[in-house]
Order: C-alpha cells, then structure tokens, then sequence
C-alpha cells in the first residue's frame, strides 16, 4: 500500500484538529475531575496513533521500493549489455516482480510511450516516489548519461551505491535498537518507581494527615502528586519516543509510534495501580 509524504501530512493535520476538538470537549464536561487526566491521553494517542500508522505502512513501502531498486537497475544493465534497446528494456522489467516499484515502473513505460525521453520519466519518478536515496540515483543515473557515460556502467555503479546506502541503513538501525530500548527502560522505570513512592509514601501520608490534629501537612495532596506525575510521565512519553524514533529511524515522524505506545502505557499504568 503506497502513502505518500503528502497524505501522511494530511493525516497529521487532521488528527491533531481531531485531538485538540476531543480535548477542548473533554476540558467543559471534565474540567475539575480527575478523569480529565485519562482524556488528556485519550486525546494524545488520537493524535499521534493514526499518523504512527501512515508512517510504518510509509516506511514499509518505502523500504520496498529501495531494496528492489539494485535489483532493477542490475537486469536493466544486463539487457543493455546484450543489445536489448533501453525502451523494450524497461517494458520487460515492468512486467517482473520487483514489489511496489513494479506499479511504477509501468507508468515510467507508459511516459515514454507518450514521447518522453528516459531522463525526463526518470526524474519524473524520482519525484513521484518522493524518497531521497532514489532522488539521488536518480541525479547520478541522468548526470552520468549526460555526459556520455556506458549505461551499463552507470546502472551498475548506482546498484552498487543503492546496496551500499541500504546496508548502512539497516546496520544503524540495528546498532541504535539498545539506545531505543534505553528509552523505553527509562520510561518504565520512572513508571514503576512513580508507582511505588505513591503507594508506600503518598497513600499512607495522606490518610495519616486526614485528621484534623496532625502536625504534619504535606505541599501537595494526594490526587495533586498524583496529576503531576502522569504530566511528567506523559512528557518524558512524549520527548522520549520523538527522540527514540530520530536516533533509531533518522525521523521525529517515526518517533510518533513510541509517543503513542508509551503514552497509552503510562495511562494504563495510572488507570491500574493509582486509581
């Protein structure tokens, strides 16, 4: 399923209207109750979950389209190589399986059927599929044939770099996946800690101070240490995943989907063991 970087914005646009609406609803018909809290995190994972979503099903596509890419230019070198003309060349490769790139290099046939030249199709590609690795094969393949350059050579060189690009990815990802993990592990911890100081300090604090004689007063009540923890929880939730997601993926967009999981981790840990 393709979903370009244009719906996903579309998708955040609407979503946070979406989320700022059920919000302001909540603030008239909750405003001084406790429940506010849990709308405040309803409303948090209304606006990220659904661009969380448009962005993996992105990035999956996306991925797709770059790995099958080498593979594409390395049949279409073998075909220039025996003599098979770069038009007819494209027309065979349209109809193998190369995943979602297949789709696009059937409208890429279909361009230079019209009369436009390969470059022109290829930069319009570049354009359509709106990835930068592909926009820069793209200028190395139409620079490259600018200047007299063997195709054979020039798709060939691209796949190599194309292959090169996707390894790096793929190891930084793998590399960065204990300093997601730290992410998540902190938030927990701050949770279970936050449990922990409320149950065995506050709760008893509070029922020991609720006669009228105690000597002892604490700063803030119960429910008021209660709120302020889910608010310090809901932002290290919040920073913390938009953070994970640029230091593991190389994109705040791709930290939405941690935002939401530990934010709706962090409600449900409230909703659970302090009611």
């Amino acid at each position: 399923m393709k979903i370009t970087k244009k719906t996903i914005k579309n998708i955040q646009i609407i979503s946070a209207t979406a989320a700022v609406i059920f919000f302001v609803v909540a603030l008239i018909f909750y405003l001084l109750s406790p429940t506010l809290d849990y709308m405040m995190v309803i409303a948090i994972a209304i606006g990220v979950v659904p661009p969380s979503i448009g962005q993996a099903i992105h990035n999956k596509w996306k991925v797709k389209i770059e790995k099958a890419t080498p593979e594409f230019l390395r049949d279409l070198a073998t075909s220039q190589r025996t003599g098979i003309p770069l038009q007819m060349a494209l027309e065979h490769a349209s109809r193998r399986s190369y995943g979602p790139l297949t789709d696009e290099l059937k409208i890429i046939v279909a361009h230079m059927s019209w009369g436009m030249g390969f470059n022109e199709a290829l930069s319009e590609f570049a354009e359509r599929v709106d990835l930068p690795l592909i926009s820069k094969a793209t200028v190395l393949i139409n620079e490259a044939g600018k200047h007299g350059g063997d195709l054979c050579d020039i798709f060939n060189s691209t796949a190599k770099y194309l292959d090169n690009m996707n390894s790096w990815s793929e190891k930084r990802r793998v590399q960065t996946f204990p300093y997601l993990a730290i992410f998540y592990f902190s938030v927990f911890i701050f949770l279970f800690i936050i449990i922990i100081i409320s149950n065995m300090m506050f709760a008893p604090l509070a029922r020991s101070t609720a006669g009228s004689t105690s000597f002892i007063k604490p700063i803030l009540t119960q429910a008021q240490s209660r709120r302020l923890f889910l608010h310090a929880s809901l932002l290290e939730a919040l920073f913390g995943g938009l953070i994970a997601g640029k230091i593991n993926e190389d994109s705040f967009l791709d930290g939405l989907k941690h935002v939401a999981i530990l934010a709706i981790a962090t409600g449900i840990a409230f909703y659970i063991f302090l009611p």
